[in-house]
């Protein structure tokens, strides 16, 4: 069978339409410079570009699909499933990225809903009306993650830092800087980062083994919630609430799960945290209670004892995020557990230093901070507590994280908090299977002790009432930022 008996038009188009793509022509173009600078191997340069090229063909492939129709619906994408065997989510995934890149346009077909204390909106996703844009090429322009720099939307989740192939870019302070001298254009840091969009119906997908829209109210995806604190003694003297974060990393440790763990420790500067990668539970120790100054966990992904997979992940909801999505994207990155923690937004060094002087605290003294009933607390060496209400210092929060609506790491297998819980103890939810596992066992081996969180007070309407409190806060700072025609996130 010759060539032209073979392959058809369509596919060579789509394929001529791939490897036109920036994010391909870079990687190809700038396979030396990747391999010189040592953050991928060459076995693992050919797996990314292997991957990425498929999910650019699959994508061409779709935006074929739909161009064929004068107006495609659910029903069709479904239809596009079944002849390409690829799962749902992956073709929503698509049809976000073709959407973002003004390739296609998507009207939203939405049911009214009777409204409840869970929900935010009183509405149900039930179709899409998609159409494909006139004079449409295929030809996506590249962007860099610069602009969500710029536009001070970067969460400072390190990510764009931890998968950079050619390693020219750097957090600092909670803000992002990239070395362009060094950069090759591939795309991957704006292409994976949280704050360009967030396929969450897809990453709900993913979160719960299904192929159906749901709505999954103010907490995300999840199977159970308690409330625990730890067992240990030696976590019991330093943890901030109920020692659970901790708990699980010293547990993984002791039972040989895990080698290492990616979080944060405290660096030369008093409470200036920085990414860590834990080696032990003496680790686990030491950088035991929350730091609410910005640390770019992610970055460390690049690091090469990482390279087995043999390790958890602890971070806040955009760290959560920004993991999730990336295996709608292809990274292939490896790790056993990723650990969620509850936020409401960070701070900077400097705002957190504006914090001390404004309650009169030397920030060399500082031992523990906490934020508890509507005040951010700051205790000292000397025997000192001070204390502010949050409504007097929230303009010393990151304006970044105006735009995230998650407070309680909905992306994780576990999240862990103390918001609806009594003080000293933890509000655990349980997200999947793995998280479920792993608090089975923490359980099963004396580690912590544990209550249903319906037996707790204030429990479920306290935790509920405050994230939908974020949820609506970020809403109005984005439908600002449309107004302004300023750049914002799509969720």
């Amino acid at each position: 069978m010759n060539s032209e008996k073979s392959l058809s038009w369509e596919f060579l188009k789509n394929v001529a339409e791939t490897l036109d793509s920036f994010r391909i022509r870079a990687l190809i173009d700038g396979k030396d410079d990747i391999l010189k600078a040592g953050i991928y191997s060459e076995d693992q340069y050919y797996a990314l570009y292997f991957e990425m090229f498929d999910l650019e063909k699959l994508k061409y492939e779709l935006l074929t699909f739909l161009k064929n129709k004068s107006k495609s619906n659910f029903k069709d994408l479904k239809t596009f499933t079944s002849i390409k065997r690829i799962d749902l989510k992956t073709i929503l995934f698509l049809l976000t990225l073709l959407k973002n890149e003004k390739l296609v346009s998507i009207e939203e077909l939405n049911e009214q809903i009777d409204p409840d204390d869970e929900k935010l909106s009183t509405t149900k996703l039930t179709d899409y009306f998609i159409t494909v844009n006139d004079n449409v090429t295929g030809k996506t322009i590249y962007e860099p993650v610069q602009v969500i720099f710029d536009a001070k939307i970067c969460s400072g989740c390190g990510m764009c830092a931890g998968i950079c192939p050619v390693n020219c870019i750097e957090i600092i302070n909670g803000f992002g800087k990239v070395n362009d001298d060094v950069c090759i254009r591939c795309g991957l840091c704006y292409y994976v980062c949280p704050r360009t969009s967030l396929p969450t119906t897809s990453m709900q997908m993913i979160q719960m083994h299904t192929n159906e829209i749901e709505d999954y109210g103010q907490l995300g995806t999840y199977l159970e919630i308690f409330s625990a604190q730890t067992k240990i003694k030696d976590i019991k003297n330093v943890c901030q609430d109920g020692g659970i974060t901790s708990s699980c990393l010293y547990y993984l440790f002791n039972s040989k799960q895990i080698d290492l763990a990616l979080g944060a420790t405290m660096s030369e500067d008093p409470w200036r945290p920085k990414p860590f990668l834990l080696g032990s539970t003496e680790d686990v120790i030491s950088s035991a209670g929350t730091k609410y100054v910005n640390n770019p966990n992610l970055s460390l992904l690049n690091d090469k004892s990482l390279l087995d997979g043999n390790f958890a992940i602890v971070g806040v909801p955009c760290q959560m995020q920004a993991l999730l999505k990336s295996k709608l994207c292809r990274l292939q990155l490896e790790y056993k557990y990723r650990i969620g923690i509850f936020c409401m937004e960070s701070f900077s060094y400097d705002g957190f230093l504006k914090i001390c002087n404004l309650v009169d605290a030397n920030v060399g003294d500082v031992i523990k901070t906490d934020i508890n009933k509507g005040k951010f607390f700051i205790y000292t060496n000397t025997g000192n507590e001070f204390s502010v209400p949050i409504k007097e210092i929230t303009h010393l929060a990151r304006p970044d994280c105006e735009v995230c609506y998650d407070l309680t790491s909905e992306f994780a297998d576990i999240s862990i908090g103390s918001i609806g819980s009594p003080s000293g103890w933890n509000t655990v939810i349980i997200r999947t299977p793995e998280g479920k596992k792993l608090y089975n066992e923490l359980i099963t081996n004396d580690i912590i002790e544990s209550v249903n969180y319906d037996n707790v007070k204030p429990g479920l309407s306290l935790l509920q009432k405050i994230a939908r409190s974020k949820k609506v806060k970020c809403q109005k700072h984005l439908d600002e930022k449309r107004k302004e025609n300023l750049r914002f996130p799509s969720y």
